[in-house]
């Protein structure tokens, strides 16, 4: 590839920047950066490595080093590209990015510091481009795909429709295959090998040659004078890799029938990117000119074609600054390799050019790439960063070709605390780490500050007694990552709604809903109804005297599901004496109409039938109704599954309910049940989680279980021979070391030039030793990083006795610390006898059925407590009169299921009170005339929506007719210049601010702007902005939606901006809430005094969101147009606000 020079640093005694990093901090009132960072932050436009060890500060110094390129108009920010691993770590990065340039314009603007770049490039909606890696390559291929002969509109295949396409290869397989391994093995053998050639950049046909190579080597070596030489494990080994060769054939159809559908997944985005940028110059050069900057997140952890595709795209000189650290890298299992760090400074050298000699062309010099350390740990304390020094140091004599110094603790860095507790069984293991959690884990309102906690474990299968343990305690706990978006309880209910009501044989999913949490069917009842369908099946598995001897097919079998469909009768006992007790007749019959409700409404679209199902199952009320998660949080499981069903529904060829739950099925065995959504971790619970899914999060208190031998590390270290591993001598989906783009970097096996079966025996030896080790140093890291995670207290724990019959032996990585003095030992169960048996064996496990859902593992029962507040409300509706279906605003609508008054009813004084049943129609038709002349004489009038916006509500006291009939007939309202005008205002503001959120359209920013038009354009609009006190105010919050309930309505505020009250600097607390217009002030009274209510609502939702003193906050319009804040005098209060929403509704009777 042709080189690409880069900038020349500057010559001796050029003009140096304008603004260094230091005053930058300075103007945006951020902490000074360290010499270190400073160097990163200031360093010439040239490629360079960033070694940044755990906690030291790297997203906060990447975002440095963009806001002082721009700042110093080195670059624009869409001229720099940023690219990381998760979506969470890129949307963190350009948040950073975008508040520190608008905190950088408002600063400069207020100290009178000119900006080199000018205002206008700060101003605008300008913004670096950060996205993940995957992402980035995906753009390429969309871009660029033709190039390779690929749609550039491939539809992206998930798992689970990659696992039924690979299903569909091998089940339709005709040649032979010569294994022994199931088919759903070959299928998954198919998909690795599938997906390794992609990260590898290899075709099938390539890595057969290969392997059978590689088997002819070994098959090549002679026997030797000794006969009796070990030779079983050669020849498995020729053996394995002829299945493999023959598996790459199934490959090669696989790859060409995604070909033939238009179909892509993500490796092949990954591979065909780095193709295009490899085969394509032009590529390259267009990229490399759009972007001038490129910054590199979470380096380690990049893949062999993630290598090619950068390093084609932007080695050569170009700008390009790579972060990370090998101690961190953790995902070897997909690729990564740490050793992809190291070789960074000679895949991106720096070029300089050098004048020719005698007037001759210039010549390039190339040197490697500068590195750079940051070594100071902002986030422990010094006693958990001893710990973490001393499990990495082997790594770091390990002969790192990239120098990884040890992490220094921050200046004034507190002397933290490292427990060890080594119990006898992992119950008690569990109870020791739920005590230490309970002792310090504080929530938000705690008087001494929150604290939050975590217990992070190698896998998942610890989970369950720890959560147990934590529940006992009381505390709250949030298991991430225990399974996907289909182990969610209530995703798993509403899927077996669906799979009961479509498949009269899914007695399993059946039985789910009848032991959950809303049937609740005792043990006797569930056993009647398994005597009624196998009663209805012996019946229905007759043979039939005049058919013949003809036996029922299985389809006619009579199922769970049937038997629920049609319920004995009353007074029926089976054979066996059960029969249903009258309370689980009553919600066996209510399940069964739920099922034949979904049934009937098949004819729905798939996003509609499932939403129909969660309705009818009252999942949308159970969810709500959690203590321990907000409104949000308790969604976001079912919205998210209602995205993936649309999805679905957009892309297959035939969108049914059965082919969607087939593709369930298989993404719950193949995805780990689908990706839950991504979402912060609540800082008011505690983290279960998985040491690789902790990764860049960190907590006051870690606790980390399970630090056992062959648990961590998985790979066990204390045996005979010490670590040993396989690699890629055994598997029917790995491919051999040797074929991999990163193969220099693994442990090798020379399968060529043996000189016997025993020099090839020794061989194989030597290489499950190192590929043992190999393993070790990754299991090391992950260690590392689950240390590194806990900021001020940490507790590392193992149990002797777990399910095994023999005991297990305390990890390495534990037993080291305490040795060196670096753990303070809680506790420490001794080695238990050769001859001593796991005392787990008699525990006997006891659970109460069917369980209640309102008391769960061990925590305090909320039944009493739900019960009295449940009767609380049936009593207030026993006590609420009856109203007429023409009351007014303000009427509420019955409750959904509650039934309609029939029409042969009438109310007391009705002259049809006496009519037979037969006079239905008239007594209707009476009523229905009533009614129209109700209407007619003006009298009807219209409920008020249970939401009501704060605009609404000036609407509604400006003019309460005109209010009305746009409830009664809504039509679109005529489109306003103005409210144009505010909407594209709003969105410049917001962004000037630093904050950007998805909105409903009614409570789009500026909508309801209808204040008094000024003839400005929106450059005018934002100078005027620009010279009003608020543009260079730091907010408290911006563009906050807030929900409040006033009179038995919620009325619904999108606050613009709150600050803190420039008149009232001396009192805590005291805040203004600002609403933007763009026009003037209304000249009449009345209609201030009607806009004043949007001012009172919005004080009064924003005093109860932050549960301040509405006596502390004020509100105000900020009418930009004409440069003025207005701030009345008097806002109403909540009962005037009441009294207004009551006033609209009629008197009951009237």
């Amino acid at each position: 590839m042709s080189a690409v020079p880069t900038e020349a640093p500057a010559a001796p005694g050029a003009a140096p920047p304008a603004l260094s990093a230091e005053r930058i901090a300075l103007l945006v009132g951020q902490h000074p950066p360290t010499e270190e960072q400073r160097r990163v932050i200031e360093a010439p436009l040239r490629p360079s490595l960033v070694v940044a060890g755990a906690g030291s500060g790297k997203t906060e110094t990447m975002a440095g080093r963009v806001v002082w390129l721009v700042a110093n108009g080195l670059v624009a920010p869409e001229q720099v590209l940023g690219l990381t691993f998760t979506r969470k770590a890129a949307g963190e990065l350009a948040e950073r990015v975008r508040r520190r340039l608008r905190a950088l314009a408002r600063a400069a603007a207020r100290e009178g510091v000119a900006l080199p770049t000018g205002a206008d490039v700060l101003d605008e909606l300008a913004r670096p481009h950060v996205s993940t890696y995957h992402a980035y390559a995906a753009s390429l291929v969309s871009d660029h795909a033709l190039r390779l002969g690929v749609e550039p509109g491939a539809r992206l295949l998930g798992e689970a429709a990659q696992w039924q396409l690979a299903a569909q290869v091998v089940e339709s397989w005709t040649g032979d295959l010569e294994t022994a391994a199931a088919t759903s093995t070959v299928v998954d053998a198919v998909l690795s090998l599938a997906g390794a050639l992609d990260e590898h950049l290899l075709e099938p046909a390539e890595a057969r040659a290969r392997i059978e190579a590689l088997a002819a080597d070994l098959a090549a070596t002679p026997v030797g004078e000794d006969r009796r030489a070990p030779q079983a494990r050669a020849r498995a080994l020729v053996a394995s890799l002829g299945e493999r060769a023959r598996v790459l054939d199934l490959v090669a159809d696989y790859r060409a029938r995604k070909r033939a559908s238009d179909a892509l997944d993500f490796g092949d985005q990954v591979a065909l990117a780095a193709r295009i940028a490899r085969d394509a110059p032009e590529v390259g050069a267009a990229e490399r000119a759009r972007y001038r900057v490129v910054l590199l997140d979470e380096y380690q952890d990049t893949s062999y074609a993630q290598l090619v595709l950068l390093s084609a795209l932007f080695a050569g000189g170009h700008p390009v600054t790579a972060v990370g650290d090998p101690n961190q890298s953790i995902y070897g299992w997909r690729g990564a390799s740490p050793a992809g760090l190291a070789r960074f400074p000679e895949m991106f050298p720096v070029v300089e050019r050098e004048p020719g000699r005698r007037g001759g062309a210039a010549r390039e010099r190339r040197r490697p790439a500068d590195v750079v350390q940051l070594s100071t740990s902002w986030r422990n304390d010094v006693a958990v960063l001893a710990a973490a020094n001393h499990v990495a140091a082997p790594l770091r004599a390990a002969g790192a070709r990239v120098d990884v110094p040890e992490l220094r603790a921050r200046p004034g860095a507190g002397a933290g605390t490292v427990l060890a507790a080594v119990t006898a069984t992992v119950e008690e293991e569990a109870a020791a780490v739920a005590a230490f959690v309970a002792g310090q884990w504080r929530p938000a309102g705690h008087p001494g500050g929150r604290r939050t906690a975590a217990v992070l474990c190698r896998k998942r299968s610890q989970f369950e007694p720890l959560r147990r343990a934590l529940r006992a305690e009381g505390l709250p706990v949030e298991v991430v990552g225990l399974g996907g978006l289909l182990a969610a309880p209530e995703v798993v209910d509403l899927v077996a709604v669906l799979q009961a009501a479509h498949d009269p044989t899914r007695g399993d999913a059946l039985v789910r809903l009848l032991t959950g949490a809303r049937t609740r069917l005792g043990a006797a009842d569930l056993h009647a109804l398994g005597d009624w369908a196998r009663q209805g099946a012996r019946t229905h598995g007759v043979r039939d005297p005049r058919g013949g001897g003809v036996q029922a097919d299985v389809v006619d079998e009579r199922s769970l599901v049937d038997a629920l469909d049609d319920l004995p009768r009353e007074g029926w006992r089976s054979p066996a004496g059960r029969s249903l007790t009258p309370v689980g007749r009553r919600r066996l019959r209510d399940l069964a109409g739920v099922l034949r409700a979904v049934r009937t409404h098949q004819g729905l679209s798939l996003p509609e039938l499932v939403n129909e199902a969660e309705r009818l199952i009252g999942l949308d009320i159970e969810v709500q109704a959690r203590p321990d998660a907000d409104a949000g949080r308790a969604r976001a499981n079912l919205d998210a599954f209602a995205d993936v069903v649309a999805d679905f529904a957009r892309g297959a060829d035939r969108p049914s309910l059965g082919a969607l739950l087939a593709w369930l099925e298989a993404a719950d065995a193949r995805e780990d049940g689908l990706e839950l959504p991504v979402t912060e971790p609540d800082p008011d619970a505690v983290q279960l989680m998985t040491v690789h899914a902790s990764k860049g999060l960190e907590w006051d208190v870690v606790a980390v279980a399970g630090m056992v031998d062959g648990g961590l590390p998985a790979t066990p270290m204390l045996g005979a021979d010490g670590p040993k591993d396989s690699g890629w001598l055994t598997g029917l989906g790995v491919l051999p070391y040797p074929l991999r783009g990163d193969a220099e970097d693994l442990p090798r096996l020379e399968c060529a030039g043996a000189a016997d079966a025993k020099d090839l025996h020794e061989r194989i030896v030597r290489f499950t030793h190192d590929a043992g080790e190999h393993e070790v140093a990754e299991e090391r890291r992950l260690a590392y990083v689950a240390v590194t995670r806990a900021r001020d207290r940490l507790l590392l724990t193992a149990a002797r006795w777990a399910d095994a019959k023999s005991p297990r032996r305390v990890s390495p990585f534990l037993s080291d610390l305490v040795d060196a003095g670096l753990a303070l030992v809680q506790e420490w169960a001794d080695e238990p006898a050769p001859d001593e048996t796991n005392p787990r064996a008699a525990l006997v496990e006891t659970a109460v059925w069917p369980a209640d859902p309102f008391a769960r593992d061990g925590a305090a029962p909320r039944r009493p407590a739900v019960e009295a507040a449940a009767a609380s409300v049936l009593a207030a509706l026993q006590q609420q009169p009856p109203h007429d279906a023409g009351d007014g605003p303000g009427t509420r609508a019955a409750p959904s299921g509650a039934a309609a008054p029939s029409p042969a009813v009438a109310h007391d004084g009705d002259p049809g009170a006496d009519r037979p049943a037969d006079d239905d129609w008239d007594a209707l038709a009476d009523r229905l005339l009533a009614e129209q002349a109700e209407r007619r004489g003006g009298e009807a009038r219209v409920p008020l929506p249970a939401h009501l916006s704060a605009s609404s509500l000036v609407r509604l006291d400006a003019d309460p007719a005109d209010f009305a009939l746009g409830l009664r007939r809504p039509v679109p309202r005529e489109p306003s210049r103005q409210a144009r005008r505010g909407t594209a205002f709003h969105a410049w503001v917001e962004a000037w601010y630093g904050s950007a959120t998805l909105v409903d359209l009614d409570d789009l920013p500026g909508a309801d702007d209808d204040s008094a038009p000024v003839d400005a354009d929106q450059a005018e609009l934002r100078a005027a902005f620009l010279r009003t006190p608020w543009a260079h105010r730091t907010p408290v919050a911006v563009e906050v939606d807030v929900e409040t309930t006033v009179g038995g309505y919620v009325l619904r505020s999108r606050i613009d901006a709150v600050f803190a009250d420039p008149d009232r600097p001396d009192e805590p607390g005291a805040v203004v809430v600002v609403d933007w217009k763009t026009g003037a002030p209304p000249p009449d009274r009345a209609e201030r005094e009607s806009r004043a209510l949007q001012l009172a609502v919005y004080r009064l939702a924003w005093a109860r969101w932050t549960r301040t003193d509405p006596a502390l906050v004020r509100a105000a319009f900020c009418y930009v147009g004409a440069g003025v804040t207005v701030a009345p005098d008097r806002l109403p209060d909540e009962d005037e606000i009441a009294a207004l929403l009551a006033a609209a509704a009629p008197v009951p009777g009237a």
